[in-house]
């Protein structure tokens, strides 16, 4: 299993959860650093923040990952074809670099 973040509503998350990433409050103060497992009273002091949203630290199954896999080999065959008839070669191929790095999302 690999490990990737979610955003869930506050309403969905519950003590025991791990922030993925830092969460900041308007000014850009670190609230609570990433890899903070959360509380009970930290998930209730929330709404004094006014944060609606969280990432979170989910295990993906192997079977997410396999699908994971298909939906990005569909998405690239995807852009085979609109870029078959391209009339310029090199910088078409620029541009679809740019749009496989693009749709692939960060790199963990």
């Amino acid at each position: 299993m690999s490990q990737k973040h979610r955003y869930l509503p506050i309403p969905r998350i519950s003590a025991g959860m791990v922030l993925a990433d830092e969460l900041l409050d308007k000014l850009g103060h670190v609230l609570l650093p990433a890899g903070t497992k959360l509380t009970q009273n930290m998930i209730n002091s929330m709404e004094h923040h006014d944060v609606h949203q969280l990432s979170i630290v989910v295990e993906e199954t192997e079977e997410e990952m396999q699908e994971d896999l298909a939906a990005k080999q569909k998405k690239r065959e995807r852009l085979s074809v609109v870029f078959r008839h391209a009339p310029y070669p090199e910088p078409t191929a620029s541009l679809k670099a740019y749009i496989e790095k693009y749709r692939e999302g960060p790199t963990s």
